[in-house]
């Protein structure tokens, strides 16, 4: 299906409804009302990104509360994020917040995107399941129909879902342009990367870098994420903790690392020193059409320093992108560089479409244990790091 409703015409209708605040995660399906919501061309609506998707419906919560109606936009693939604050503080308080969430993997998941299957054929029962009134824009029912239909379940002081196939919302022509002018990009550092490791396993997260990483470098000590925003630090502690032995490097967004940022916080606290940790701040949500973050304040840096992990180091020129991960490598962790950058070029097709991802893991597994040898659990060693220049 295309362009059931506008992206000027979905806002247009959000506001009949009394909405004055719009808040979530980006998914390229609302990618036309997310432009016109952070270019000001939204009438008034008020956009806030958030870092993950509980927050943004906790966000909307506090809104209505506070006598302003709001609306959550978020990804399927996010569902599971929802269902706290849906379930413990939404449903028990009769806070009435509608919620669009765009269908990934529905009706089936596309070509190298298994990890959308699953969320794809349980979006719907699920919401059935909370007894949530819920519309599916397919073009079944007219636009205008649906937001009455919703109208009245928010009156009646219940949450609504809007269900949101691919296509279903249009688009808006051009590119918002989002302040960072130069500093390196996805490539630069994807490409810094490989000439600097050597037997290091690489692990990076969903989107874009991961993309990347396939594309220039592809290994079997390489593990791409697909889906499981924001865990790809998590992911690297288990492993670096279960083989100490064995050198890690996770490859992180800023869109990431604030979804689920208190991981850092545990990797802060148990220290491994096999584990570096790269966070490329590029300002935006790249893969579902750079997307503002809200990280334009956030010091990467200084929140692992204050973490735990024994250094940071933040830098913002490709110039002195390949002596810092140098001293990254070099240097006990956890280490945290932080990489000041820019949104990048087309990143390639997904690891995913080539090499399925239970042969990623199988292939990434194989590497981390064929010769290990046990190991103590690498200590702990060192006290806090202290940030500095490149």
């Amino acid at each position: 299906m295309s362009g059931y409703v506008s992206a000027a015409g979905l806002l247009d209708g959000l506001r009949t409804l009394g909405t004055q605040l719009v808040t979530g995660v980006p998914c390229s399906f609302f990618g036309g009302p997310i432009r016109l919501l952070e270019e000001g061309r939204a009438g008034g609506l008020r956009y806030v990104p958030a870092v993950n998707e509980g927050s943004a419906l906790a966000i909307a919560a506090g809104s209505q509360l506070g006598g302003e109606p709001a609306v959550v936009l978020t990804q399927n693939s996010g569902f599971g994020n929802l269902i706290n604050p849906l379930t413990s503080l939404v449903l028990p308080y009769k806070l009435p917040v509608l919620v669009m969430m765009s269908l990934r993997g529905w009706p089936a998941a596309g070509a190298g995107e298994q990890q959308h299957h699953w969320m794809g054929q349980v979006s719907h029962p699920w919401l059935s399941s909370l007894e949530i009134p819920h519309w599916t824009l397919d073009g079944q029912v007219p636009f205008d129909q649906v937001l009455s239909e919703a109208g009245d379940a928010l009156k009646a002081r219940r949450p609504a879902f809007l269900l949101v196939p691919k296509g279903a919302i249009g688009g808006v022509p051009g590119v918002t342009e989002h302040g960072r002018a130069a500093g390196p990009d996805r490539a630069d550092l994807v490409s810094a990367v490989l000439a600097e490791v050597t037997d290091e396993h690489l692990l990076a997260t969903t989107g874009f870098l991961s993309r990347e990483l396939f594309n220039q470098g592809d290994r079997p000590g390489n593990f791409y994420m697909q889906g499981s925003m924001g865990h790809v630090g998590s992911v690297t502690l288990g492993a670096a903790m279960a083989r100490p032995e064995r050198r890690f490097v996770v490859l992180d967004g800023d869109g990431a690392a604030l979804m689920h940022m208190g991981a850092m916080a545990t990797l802060g606290h148990y220290r491994p020193e096999n584990l570096r940790h790269v966070v490329f701040d590029n300002g935006s949500y790249e893969s579902t059409g750079t997307q503002l973050t809200a990280a334009g304040r956030t010091d990467f840096a200084a929140v692992a320093l204050a973490c735990g992990y024994r250094t940071a180091v933040t830098v913002d020129s490709v110039a002195e992108l390949r002596p810092a991960l140098r001293r990254l490598l070099d240097e006990p962790g956890p280490a945290l560089l932080a990489v000041r950058g820019v949104p990048g070029a087309a990143a390639g097709g997904r690891a995913s479409e080539k090499v399925s991802p239970d042969e990623i893991a199988d292939r990434f597994a194989h590497g981390l244990v064929a010769g290990a040898r046990p190991v103590g659990d690498g200590g702990d060693g060192g006290g806090a790091g202290e940030t500095h220049a490149v």
